[in-house]
Protein backbone atom coordinates (compact mmCIF):
# COMPACT_ATOMS: atom_id res chain seq x y z
CA UNK A 1 0.00 0.00 0.00
CA UNK A 2 2.86 2.31 0.71
CA UNK A 3 4.53 1.83 -2.84
CA UNK A 4 0.90 2.65 -3.97
CA UNK A 5 0.72 5.93 -2.28
CA UNK A 6 3.80 6.89 -3.29
CA UNK A 7 2.91 6.48 -7.09
CA UNK A 8 0.15 8.80 -6.94
CA UNK A 9 1.48 11.89 -4.90
CA UNK A 10 4.14 11.26 -7.94
CA UNK A 11 1.36 11.44 -10.46
CA UNK A 12 -0.51 14.30 -8.62
CA UNK A 13 2.88 16.00 -8.58
CA UNK A 14 4.13 15.87 -12.00
CA UNK A 15 0.67 16.99 -13.55
CA UNK A 16 0.90 20.58 -10.68
CA UNK A 17 4.43 20.71 -12.90
CA UNK A 18 3.28 20.28 -16.12
CA UNK A 19 0.20 22.88 -15.31
CA UNK A 20 3.05 25.14 -13.77
CA UNK A 21 4.87 24.83 -16.94
CA UNK A 22 1.63 25.76 -19.57
CA UNK A 23 1.07 29.00 -17.43
CA UNK A 24 4.15 30.20 -17.86
CA UNK A 25 4.55 29.03 -21.63
CA UNK A 26 1.43 31.20 -21.84
CA UNK A 27 2.24 34.16 -20.27
CA UNK A 28 5.46 34.47 -22.34
CA UNK A 29 4.02 34.24 -25.48
CA UNK A 30 1.43 36.88 -24.64
CA UNK A 31 4.24 38.91 -23.50
CA UNK A 32 6.23 38.37 -26.83
CA UNK A 33 2.87 39.39 -28.43
CA UNK A 34 3.11 42.58 -26.93
CA UNK A 35 6.83 43.01 -27.96
CA UNK A 36 5.87 42.32 -31.19
CA UNK A 37 3.14 44.81 -31.37
CA UNK A 38 4.96 47.25 -29.58
CA UNK A 39 7.88 46.96 -32.44
CA UNK A 40 5.73 47.16 -35.04
CA UNK A 41 3.98 50.46 -33.56
CA UNK A 42 7.27 51.81 -33.39
CA UNK A 43 8.47 51.09 -36.94
CA UNK A 44 4.63 52.23 -38.72
CA UNK A 45 5.49 55.30 -36.38
CA UNK A 46 9.19 55.64 -37.41
CA UNK A 47 7.70 55.85 -41.14
CA UNK A 48 7.52 59.08 -42.76
CA UNK A 49 4.12 60.98 -44.12
CA UNK A 50 4.73 60.12 -48.07
CA UNK A 51 5.52 55.96 -46.52
CA UNK A 52 2.43 55.85 -44.89
CA UNK A 53 -0.21 57.18 -48.07
CA UNK A 54 2.23 55.98 -50.81
CA UNK A 55 2.37 52.32 -50.85
CA UNK A 56 3.13 51.51 -54.13
CA UNK A 57 5.67 54.75 -54.77
CA UNK A 58 9.13 53.96 -54.65
CA UNK A 59 11.18 56.60 -52.62
CA UNK A 60 14.27 58.26 -51.77
CA UNK A 61 15.28 59.87 -47.78
CA UNK A 62 17.70 62.11 -46.56
CA UNK A 63 18.81 63.36 -43.55
CA UNK A 64 17.75 67.11 -42.86
CA UNK A 65 21.43 69.55 -43.54
CA UNK A 66 22.29 70.68 -40.43
CA UNK A 67 24.13 73.14 -42.26
CA UNK A 68 20.87 74.84 -43.99
CA UNK A 69 18.35 73.42 -41.13
CA UNK A 70 16.16 76.61 -40.67
CA UNK A 71 15.55 76.29 -45.04
CA UNK A 72 15.29 71.83 -44.13
CA UNK A 73 13.43 72.33 -41.19
CA UNK A 74 10.53 74.14 -43.25
CA UNK A 75 10.66 71.15 -46.50
CA UNK A 76 11.01 68.82 -43.44
CA UNK A 77 6.55 68.98 -43.40
CA UNK A 78 6.09 66.03 -40.87
CA UNK A 79 9.43 66.92 -38.59
CA UNK A 80 10.99 63.03 -38.86
CA UNK A 81 13.98 64.55 -39.50
CA UNK A 82 14.23 63.04 -42.78
CA UNK A 83 13.26 64.79 -46.64
CA UNK A 84 11.56 61.66 -48.32
CA UNK A 85 10.99 62.72 -52.53
CA UNK A 86 9.27 60.13 -54.34
CA UNK A 87 11.42 58.76 -56.93
CA UNK A 88 9.51 59.09 -59.96
CA UNK A 89 9.05 56.54 -63.01
CA UNK A 90 10.28 57.02 -66.31
CA UNK A 91 8.03 58.19 -68.33
CA UNK A 92 9.54 57.55 -72.00
CA UNK A 93 7.97 54.57 -73.26
CA UNK A 94 9.55 53.23 -76.72
CA UNK A 95 7.30 51.47 -78.89
CA UNK A 96 8.03 48.37 -81.01
CA UNK A 97 6.75 46.45 -83.91
CA UNK A 98 7.08 42.36 -82.82
CA UNK A 99 6.87 39.56 -85.57
CA UNK A 100 7.40 36.10 -84.22
CA UNK A 101 8.68 33.29 -86.88
CA UNK A 102 7.60 29.77 -85.31
CA UNK A 103 9.71 26.81 -85.29
CA UNK A 104 12.86 28.41 -86.53
CA UNK A 105 16.35 27.03 -86.31
CA UNK A 106 18.73 28.59 -83.89
CA UNK A 107 22.04 27.99 -85.42
CA UNK A 108 22.68 25.81 -82.67
CA UNK A 109 23.15 22.46 -83.73
CA UNK A 110 19.49 20.83 -85.01
CA UNK A 111 17.70 22.99 -82.59
CA UNK A 112 14.51 24.99 -83.29
CA UNK A 113 12.49 27.75 -81.62
CA UNK A 114 10.22 30.56 -81.66
CA UNK A 115 12.26 34.02 -82.95
CA UNK A 116 10.47 37.24 -81.62
CA UNK A 117 12.11 39.96 -83.40
CA UNK A 118 11.54 43.18 -82.08
CA UNK A 119 12.06 46.29 -83.85
CA UNK A 120 11.60 49.97 -82.72
CA UNK A 121 9.88 52.63 -84.44
CA UNK A 122 9.86 56.47 -84.76
CA UNK A 123 6.01 56.88 -82.77
CA UNK A 124 7.18 59.36 -79.73
CA UNK A 125 5.79 58.64 -76.28
CA UNK A 126 6.68 60.86 -73.17
CA UNK A 127 4.56 61.52 -70.65
CA UNK A 128 4.61 62.81 -66.56
CA UNK A 129 2.14 63.42 -63.99
CA UNK A 130 2.60 65.12 -60.36
CA UNK A 131 -0.11 65.15 -57.27
CA UNK A 132 0.00 68.21 -55.20
CA UNK A 133 0.13 67.26 -51.71
CA UNK A 134 0.94 70.04 -49.43
CA UNK A 135 1.72 67.24 -46.59
CA UNK A 136 4.63 66.15 -48.68
CA UNK A 137 8.48 67.19 -47.88
CA UNK A 138 9.57 69.65 -49.79
CA UNK A 139 5.88 69.24 -51.97
CA UNK A 140 6.60 71.23 -54.69
CA UNK A 141 9.90 69.46 -55.88
CA UNK A 142 7.92 66.74 -54.81
CA UNK A 143 5.27 64.01 -56.08
CA UNK A 144 6.49 63.35 -59.48
CA UNK A 145 5.09 60.33 -60.27
CA UNK A 146 6.46 60.22 -63.90
CA UNK A 147 8.88 62.29 -65.44
CA UNK A 148 11.20 62.16 -68.63
CA UNK A 149 14.99 63.61 -68.21
CA UNK A 150 18.53 62.96 -68.89
CA UNK A 151 21.73 64.26 -67.93
CA UNK A 152 21.22 66.98 -70.40
CA UNK A 153 18.78 69.23 -68.99
CA UNK A 154 19.13 67.04 -64.89
CA UNK A 155 22.71 66.93 -64.71
CA UNK A 156 22.59 66.27 -61.10
CA UNK A 157 21.64 62.37 -62.34
CA UNK A 158 24.60 60.19 -62.79
CA UNK A 159 25.77 60.86 -66.35
CA UNK A 160 28.19 57.46 -65.35
CA UNK A 161 25.16 55.34 -65.74
CA UNK A 162 25.01 53.76 -69.03
CA UNK A 163 21.52 52.35 -67.63
CA UNK A 164 19.62 54.11 -70.50
CA UNK A 165 16.28 52.75 -69.01
CA UNK A 166 16.58 55.61 -66.34
CA UNK A 167 16.40 58.57 -69.41
CA UNK A 168 14.29 59.78 -72.38
CA UNK A 169 15.33 61.99 -75.25
CA UNK A 170 14.64 65.03 -73.56
CA UNK A 171 12.87 66.50 -70.66
CA UNK A 172 8.57 66.53 -69.92
CA UNK A 173 7.33 67.35 -66.13
CA UNK A 174 4.63 68.76 -64.20
CA UNK A 175 5.59 70.90 -61.46
CA UNK A 176 2.87 72.26 -59.15
CA UNK A 177 2.72 74.89 -56.23
CA UNK A 178 -0.83 76.05 -54.58
CA UNK A 179 -2.17 79.24 -52.49
CA UNK A 180 -3.10 77.52 -49.21
CA UNK A 181 -2.94 74.25 -47.85
CA UNK A 182 -4.71 70.96 -48.81
CA UNK A 183 -7.67 71.72 -46.40
CA UNK A 184 -7.99 75.07 -47.65
CA UNK A 185 -6.77 75.80 -51.28
CA UNK A 186 -7.17 79.11 -53.02
CA UNK A 187 -5.47 78.48 -55.97
CA UNK A 188 -3.48 75.92 -57.96
CA UNK A 189 -0.94 76.11 -60.58
CA UNK A 190 0.16 73.67 -62.75
CA UNK A 191 3.48 74.13 -65.09
CA UNK A 192 4.46 72.01 -68.04
CA UNK A 193 8.33 72.13 -68.89
CA UNK A 194 9.04 70.18 -72.34
CA UNK A 195 12.29 70.16 -73.72
CA UNK A 196 13.58 67.86 -76.90
CA UNK A 197 17.12 66.62 -77.91
CA UNK A 198 15.65 65.62 -81.12
CA UNK A 199 14.09 66.43 -84.17
CA UNK A 200 10.03 65.74 -83.84
CA UNK A 201 7.42 65.28 -87.25
CA UNK A 202 3.78 66.36 -86.00
CA UNK A 203 4.48 67.22 -82.55
CA UNK A 204 1.76 67.47 -80.01
CA UNK A 205 0.93 68.05 -76.55
CA UNK A 206 -2.17 67.19 -74.58
CA UNK A 207 -3.04 67.71 -70.74
CA UNK A 208 -4.81 66.11 -68.73
CA UNK A 209 -6.21 68.63 -65.83
CA UNK A 210 -8.24 67.83 -62.84
CA UNK A 211 -11.28 69.78 -63.28
CA UNK A 212 -13.11 71.39 -66.23
CA UNK A 213 -13.66 75.09 -67.37
CA UNK A 214 -9.99 75.81 -67.44
CA UNK A 215 -9.88 78.41 -70.05
CA UNK A 216 -6.91 80.33 -72.34
CA UNK A 217 -7.18 83.68 -70.15
CA UNK A 218 -5.91 80.95 -67.06
CA UNK A 219 -3.07 79.62 -69.47
CA UNK A 220 0.37 81.47 -69.37
CA UNK A 221 3.12 81.04 -71.73
CA UNK A 222 6.51 80.51 -69.97
CA UNK A 223 8.63 79.77 -72.87
CA UNK A 224 10.95 82.59 -72.39
CA UNK A 225 11.53 81.81 -68.24
CA UNK A 226 12.45 78.40 -69.51
CA UNK A 227 15.24 78.44 -71.50
CA UNK A 228 17.08 81.64 -70.08
CA UNK A 229 16.76 80.65 -66.48
CA UNK A 230 15.45 77.63 -65.78
CA UNK A 231 17.72 75.60 -67.79
CA UNK A 232 20.67 77.80 -67.23
CA UNK A 233 20.18 77.22 -63.83
CA UNK A 234 19.46 73.61 -63.52
CA UNK A 235 22.43 73.35 -65.70
CA UNK A 236 24.86 75.42 -64.39
CA UNK A 237 24.60 77.64 -67.30
CA UNK A 238 25.23 74.83 -70.05
CA UNK A 239 21.83 75.25 -71.38
CA UNK A 240 21.37 73.25 -74.74
CA UNK A 241 17.55 73.80 -75.44
CA UNK A 242 17.76 77.28 -76.96
CA UNK A 243 14.95 77.03 -79.93
CA UNK A 244 11.63 78.48 -78.85
CA UNK A 245 8.46 77.00 -79.19
CA UNK A 246 5.44 79.47 -79.09
CA UNK A 247 3.69 80.97 -77.87
CA UNK A 248 1.01 78.84 -79.80
CA UNK A 249 -2.91 78.70 -79.82
CA UNK A 250 -3.89 76.10 -77.31
CA UNK A 251 -7.92 74.27 -77.39
CA UNK A 252 -9.28 72.73 -75.04
CA UNK A 253 -11.73 69.65 -74.64
CA UNK A 254 -13.43 69.53 -71.14
CA UNK A 255 -10.69 69.02 -68.89
CA UNK A 256 -7.82 68.10 -71.83
CA UNK A 257 -5.56 71.12 -73.23
CA UNK A 258 -3.92 70.91 -76.44
CA UNK A 259 -1.21 72.24 -78.18
CA UNK A 260 0.13 71.25 -81.80
CA UNK A 261 3.69 72.16 -82.51
CA UNK A 262 3.73 70.24 -86.07
CA UNK A 263 7.27 69.89 -86.88
CA UNK A 264 10.31 70.81 -84.45
CA UNK A 265 13.38 70.67 -84.05
CA UNK A 266 15.91 69.24 -82.08
CA UNK A 267 17.44 71.25 -78.66
CA UNK A 268 13.37 72.90 -78.81
CA UNK A 269 11.51 73.84 -75.40
CA UNK A 270 8.14 74.76 -74.60
CA UNK A 271 6.92 76.20 -70.87
CA UNK A 272 3.53 76.69 -70.05
CA UNK A 273 1.10 77.79 -66.63
CA UNK A 274 -2.22 76.29 -66.29
CA UNK A 275 -3.98 77.91 -62.86
CA UNK A 276 -7.03 77.49 -61.55
CA UNK A 277 -8.49 79.47 -58.77
CA UNK A 278 -11.78 79.17 -56.72
CA UNK A 279 -14.56 81.04 -55.57
CA UNK A 280 -13.89 79.75 -51.77
CA UNK A 281 -10.92 77.74 -50.28
CA UNK A 282 -11.61 73.73 -51.26
CA UNK A 283 -10.61 70.72 -49.17
CA UNK A 284 -8.58 68.88 -51.37
CA UNK A 285 -7.11 66.72 -48.22
CA UNK A 286 -9.13 63.48 -49.51
CA UNK A 287 -9.47 64.14 -53.09
CA UNK A 288 -5.81 65.28 -54.19
CA UNK A 289 -5.50 66.70 -57.48
CA UNK A 290 -3.33 65.11 -60.33
CA UNK A 291 -2.37 66.06 -63.73
CA UNK A 292 -0.62 64.45 -66.75
CA UNK A 293 1.03 65.82 -69.65
CA UNK A 294 1.89 63.51 -72.83
CA UNK A 295 3.98 64.25 -76.21
CA UNK A 296 3.22 62.33 -79.37
CA UNK A 297 4.38 62.22 -83.31
CA UNK A 298 7.24 60.85 -85.07
CA UNK A 299 10.94 61.20 -84.34
CA UNK A 300 12.82 62.14 -87.90
CA UNK A 301 14.46 59.21 -88.09
CA UNK A 302 16.65 60.76 -90.79
CA UNK A 303 18.51 62.98 -88.28
CA UNK A 304 19.59 59.79 -86.05
CA UNK A 305 21.70 56.64 -85.80
CA UNK A 306 22.21 53.75 -83.91
CA UNK A 307 24.47 55.38 -81.33
CA UNK A 308 22.32 58.16 -80.30
CA UNK A 309 21.95 58.59 -77.05
CA UNK A 310 18.23 58.29 -74.70
CA UNK A 311 16.26 56.85 -77.66
CA UNK A 312 15.18 54.00 -79.69
CA UNK A 313 14.16 54.92 -82.92
CA UNK A 314 14.12 52.70 -86.32
CA UNK A 315 17.72 53.12 -86.55
CA UNK A 316 18.78 50.61 -83.26
CA UNK A 317 19.44 47.44 -83.70
CA UNK A 318 16.09 45.00 -83.44
CA UNK A 319 16.05 42.98 -80.49
CA UNK A 320 15.84 39.20 -80.89
CA UNK A 321 14.33 36.88 -78.01
CA UNK A 322 14.16 32.88 -78.41
CA UNK A 323 11.30 31.02 -76.96
CA UNK A 324 10.44 27.48 -76.81
CA UNK A 325 13.96 25.91 -78.20
CA UNK A 326 14.06 22.10 -78.56
CA UNK A 327 16.99 20.62 -79.04
CA UNK A 328 17.15 16.74 -80.10
CA UNK A 329 19.21 14.35 -77.73
CA UNK A 330 22.49 13.51 -79.23
CA UNK A 331 23.38 9.48 -79.63
CA UNK A 332 26.80 8.74 -78.75
CA UNK A 333 27.63 5.00 -80.20
CA UNK A 334 30.84 5.09 -77.85
CA UNK A 335 28.67 5.33 -75.25
CA UNK A 336 27.24 2.02 -73.88
CA UNK A 337 23.22 2.22 -73.60
CA UNK A 338 21.74 2.30 -70.45
CA UNK A 339 20.93 -1.39 -69.43
CA UNK A 340 17.31 -2.31 -68.70
CA UNK A 341 15.89 -3.82 -65.55
CA UNK A 342 15.94 -7.51 -67.08
CA UNK A 343 19.82 -7.13 -68.17
CA UNK A 344 19.96 -5.54 -64.37
CA UNK A 345 18.42 -8.75 -63.33
CA UNK A 346 20.44 -11.03 -64.72
CA UNK A 347 23.66 -9.47 -63.54
CA UNK A 348 22.40 -9.48 -60.05
CA UNK A 349 21.81 -13.17 -60.46
CA UNK A 350 24.87 -13.88 -61.88
CA UNK A 351 26.76 -11.84 -59.27
CA UNK A 352 24.88 -13.80 -56.72
CA UNK A 353 25.74 -17.50 -58.22
CA UNK A 354 29.69 -16.03 -58.46
CA UNK A 355 29.55 -15.10 -54.75
CA UNK A 356 27.55 -18.49 -53.36
CA UNK A 357 30.33 -20.49 -55.55
CA UNK A 358 33.08 -18.38 -53.90
CA UNK A 359 32.09 -19.33 -50.67
CA UNK A 360 31.26 -22.89 -51.57
CA UNK A 361 34.94 -23.28 -52.63
CA UNK A 362 36.38 -20.92 -49.53
CA UNK A 363 34.24 -23.60 -47.16
CA UNK A 364 35.73 -26.89 -49.07
CA UNK A 365 38.95 -25.36 -48.62
CA UNK A 366 38.35 -24.92 -44.89
CA UNK A 367 36.77 -28.35 -44.81
CA UNK A 368 39.71 -29.68 -46.44
CA UNK A 369 42.25 -28.03 -44.26
CA UNK A 370 40.18 -28.82 -41.21
CA UNK A 371 40.46 -32.84 -42.27
CA UNK A 372 43.67 -32.78 -42.36
CA UNK A 373 44.05 -30.98 -38.95
CA UNK A 374 41.57 -34.52 -37.26
CA UNK A 375 37.78 -33.78 -36.57
CA UNK A 376 37.11 -33.27 -32.60
CA UNK A 377 35.90 -36.78 -31.30
CA UNK A 378 32.03 -37.63 -31.62
CA UNK A 379 31.99 -38.77 -28.04
CA UNK A 380 33.29 -35.11 -27.06
CA UNK A 381 30.40 -33.28 -28.97
CA UNK A 382 27.96 -35.54 -27.51
CA UNK A 383 28.90 -34.56 -24.23
CA UNK A 384 29.12 -30.62 -24.77
CA UNK A 385 25.61 -31.12 -25.72
CA UNK A 386 24.61 -32.58 -22.29
CA UNK A 387 26.21 -30.46 -20.16
CA UNK A 388 24.62 -27.28 -21.92
CA UNK A 389 21.03 -28.96 -21.10
CA UNK A 390 21.65 -29.87 -17.66
CA UNK A 391 22.80 -26.11 -17.15
CA UNK A 392 19.89 -24.46 -18.59
CA UNK A 393 17.43 -26.49 -16.85
CA UNK A 394 19.17 -25.34 -13.51
CA UNK A 395 18.70 -21.39 -14.38
CA UNK A 396 15.26 -22.26 -14.70
CA UNK A 397 14.87 -23.64 -11.63
CA UNK A 398 16.71 -20.50 -9.89
CA UNK A 399 14.84 -17.86 -11.82
CA UNK A 400 11.35 -19.45 -10.58
CA UNK A 401 12.76 -19.51 -7.11
CA UNK A 402 13.58 -15.99 -7.21
CA UNK A 403 10.34 -14.75 -8.96
CA UNK A 404 8.21 -16.63 -6.04
CA UNK A 405 10.04 -15.08 -3.28
CA UNK A 406 9.73 -11.65 -4.53
CA UNK A 407 5.77 -11.85 -4.76
CA UNK A 408 5.14 -13.20 -1.49
CA UNK A 409 7.47 -10.92 -0.03
CA UNK A 410 5.37 -7.95 -1.28
CA UNK A 411 2.10 -9.75 0.31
Amino acid sequence: MKFKKFKCFSMVLLISLMSGTQVFASETAASETVASETANSDEISQKSYAEKNYDNIQMNSEPVDESNINKDTDKDKDKDGQLTYFKEVNGYAPKTDEVIEKDVPTGNDECTGDKITKTYTDEVDLNAKSVMDTDLDDYPNNGYLEKVKNPNNHPETDSSNTDESLYGPGNLEVQHWQDGLNESTKTQYWRILFATDYAINNAVLTVTLPYDNVTVKDVTDVTDWVIKRYYPSVTNNNNLYTNHLGPLPISFDGNIATVNFGNIIGYSAFGIIFSKTFDAPQDFSNDLKVTAARVTGTWKSDELTADSKYIKSSKTEPLIIWENEVCPIPIDPGTPETPGIAENSNKISSLSNKTNNSLVEKNTIKTTNSNNVGSLPKTGEKKATIFSVIGGFILIVFGTIAILRKKYSFK
